[in-house]
């Protein structure tokens, strides 16, 4: 599969002599800077000791040029140095398990080597943060870019999918479940087979391949809490998603979880929060990976049944959690439905005059005007997306607001269309 949205990332790799990659695992960085820069790859395998992996790093050079036998990796990586090699040093947070003191042999080697083109990359998020840029880190400073590779774009991965011959609602299910992480994609293509089929074969039939990799990664990351937080982004998954409702969920003191939460956004960038579209109200967590998400949401909560081998596919199960997924992908693009500059978009939560709770899908706020969404992964006929107008109509007019109010409902498909109502595939051609 060709590389899709990365020639940023590619420009800095082969301008700088010192880049550091920070992206979880499967998000694409060996491959990245293997065909980007055809490097000498030295992996950093957390299981086995230093002299192994020096066994491992000779023999692998050797197939690319001569080395002498070496037994400590700072002597390897000087040689490399010296010779004017590209080093790609990959899951280089394992060296803190492996020999921290090469840490120092590191800093030493590129104060040294001025000139040396080295790239390190890392897939444990909090760890890597703090080897590159913790100022207490013998490597502070010491690379000209930190890129931290992100999922790939909704558009990237249309992209992906139409070139793969598959059309907007494939690439929205792929998306919900996968996010922007190319590997799935890469697999998918081998695999042969539908999206639906796809799903059900890593996620719903035995032996349940996402349920291992998925849970091996987030170990490593978490380390020995890695129970509490399991526990805050299974309660996140199933909708608890005030520090109260997680509290209540969890049966524990809120106190007892704002540290979690807070690692959670800051360190590992797993969660985020958000208030009302107004800035008021309680915040609330979300996950910010579909592919976590959707592993704590269908795996991790029946991990009893996963064992067993009974997890079996829900098709209604499965639709609930795209449809929200699919909110989320709307908010982006809302902005090119309406006519004024859009300020801020966003959810409310309100409740009518008898006192009954409401929320809006998506709302979007300009200077003078503000826009409601009502949005559906569903095919609707003429009769139901009145209903959801006129029932959005309702909503809106319980906000106090001055604001010009205009009313738009967006769903996966539309019978018979009515005003102010799109279909996904059509919201994407807008500009």
């Amino acid at each position: 599969m060709k590389f899709y949205d990365r020639e940023k990332e590619i420009e800095l790799l082969r301008r700088a002599l010192r880049v550091a990659i920070i992206g979880r695992r499967r998000v694409g960085k060996t491959r990245l800077v293997e065909e980007a820069l055809n490097p000498i790859t030295l992996f950093v395998p957390a299981e086995k000791n230093e002299a192994l992996i020096c066994e491992d790093w000779i023999r692998e050079i050797r197939e690319r040029r001569y080395i002498p036998e070496m037994r400590s990796m700072r002597d390897i990586v000087e040689f490399l140095m010296r010779e004017g090699e590209t080093i790609f040093i990959d899951e280089f947070q394992n060296i803190l398990k492996v020999n921290p003191s090469f840490l120092y042999d590191l800093q030493r080697l590129l104060d040294k080597y001025r000139n040396s083109k080295v790239v390190v990359a890392g897939s444990l998020i909090s760890m890597s943060k703090k080897l590159l840029e913790d100022y207490k880190s013998p490597l502070y400073g010491r690379f000209d870019y930190v890129i931290k590779l992100r999922e790939l774009s909704f558009e990237t991965v249309l992209e992906i999918m139409n070139d793969l011959g598959y059309g907007v609602e494939e690439a929205v299910t792929m998306w919900a479940f996968f996010g922007g992480v190319p590997k799935y994609y890469e697999t998918f293509e081998r695999f042969g087979v539908e999206v639906e089929e796809f799903i059900r074969l890593m996620f719903f039939e035995d032996p349940y391949p996402m349920y291992p990799e998925v849970m091996m990664m987030l170990k490593e990351e978490f380390g020995k809490e890695y129970k509490m937080y399991f526990s805050i982004l299974q309660a996140i998954s199933e909708g608890h998603m005030t520090l109260g409702e997680i509290s209540s969920y969890l049966s524990t003191k809120s106190t007892n979880l704002t540290k979690y939460l807070h690692a959670l956004e800051k360190d590992y960038e797993l969660v985020y929060k958000r208030k009302d579209v107004f800035g008021k109200g309680r915040y609330r967590y979300y996950i910010s990976q579909n592919l976590i998400n959707a592993w704590f949401r269908f795996l991790y909560r029946n991990s009893s049944k996963v064992e067993r081998g009974e997890l079996k596919f829900d098709r209604g199960e499965v639709m609930a959690f795209i449809g929200k997924r699919f909110e989320e992908l709307v908010e982006v693009f809302v902005p090119r439905i309406v006519s004024f500059e859009v300020i801020r978009t966003g959810k409310f939560w309100g409740k009518f005059p008898d006192g009954s709770p409401f929320e809006i899908d998506v709302v979007a706020l300009g200077r003078d005007d503000i826009a409601f969404f009502e949005v559906k992964w569903e095919e609707l006929n003429r009769r139901e997306a009145e209903r959801e107008l006129e029932l959005l109509k309702k909503k809106g007019e319980a906000i106090k607001d001055r604001r010009r109010k205009h009313y738009y409902l967006v769903a996966k498909r539309i019978k018979e269309k009515v005003e102010n109502t799109y279909e996904f595939s059509e919201l994407l051609q807008l500009s």
